[in-house]
């Protein structure tokens, strides 16, 4: 037997040692070291991603990017359930599109974090070109070569001046990179539209582009996810305040 181990259970002695208590501190000193190690820190930049609140034109299928649709009434008390929600979430910066019915929500919410919005155009919902204010429906009687044409591959093909949805989710992950820079360790509230929090959420996953129509973005929705330097963290999807 070792002096070490003798002289540790020599009676009289106390049980609270110099040498004891550092075998005590050992196994704690090594999951530190191997959590540091295996996690090293980095700046998590949390993004709540919130779809602005119902409006005529949603209710109808409408496919529009008129900056002065306006919110119904339904649409504000989406935003004010919306803004009391997230208040429990701490967000510090609030950043929305240019459109009206985006900017009224975002107002909402800004009574109630007491902070001001920031305008980002490139947070501008997809462009759909010459079927500005149509819905599919129309499109499709109206002009059903162009419809079938784009149908084929509606990732892909644009709509007659628009943007393919490639073309905008290729936009909106440069300018989310470029707020992860901008806004690196802090929570930011980005109020915007249905198709920017799809290519947000395809862009995090790194999802296939074609799964794009699948997820479902409602009005009044919150949405949010954490990046760092090497991982991006879905934390919920759509989930719609009371």
């Amino acid at each position: 037997m070792s002096d070490e181990l003798k002289s540790s259970s020599t009676p009289g002695q106390s049980s609270g040692s110099s040498e004891t208590a550092k075998i005590e501190h050992r196994p704690s000193e090594l999951k530190a070291e191997q959590k540091e190690l295996l996690h090293p820190e980095e700046a998590i930049t949390s993004f709540l991603l919130i779809r602005h609140g119902h409006t005529r034109a949603t209710e109808t299928g409408l496919l529009y990017t008129d900056p002065a649709a306006e919110l119904t009434e339904k649409g504000v008390e989406q935003a004010k359930a919306v803004a009391r929600w997230i208040s429990n979430l701490n967000p510090d910066v609030l950043l929305c599109s240019s459109a009206k019915r985006v900017v009224d929500t975002a107002s909402a919410i800004a009574d109630v974090l007491d902070i001001e919005p920031i305008l980002s155009q490139q947070l501008s919902e997809w462009h759909v070109g010459d079927w500005e204010g149509r819905s599919y429906l129309d499109i499709k009687k109206k002009d059903p070569d162009v419809y079938m044409l784009w149908s084929q591959d509606p990732i892909r093909n644009r709509p007659p001046g628009g943007e393919s949805i490639v073309d905008l989710c290729e936009r909106i992950a440069e300018h989310v990179q470029e707020l992860i820079n901008r806004y690196s360790g802090r929570n930011v509230a980005l109020v915007t539209h249905a198709g920017i929090i799809r290519a947000i959420l395809i862009s995090a996953l790194g999802m296939p582009i074609d799964n794009f129509w699948r997820i479902s973005i409602p009005v009044g929705s919150v949405s949010r996810v954490d990046f760092s330097k090497n991982f991006a963290t879905v934390h919920f999807v759509s989930a719609r305040p009371n």
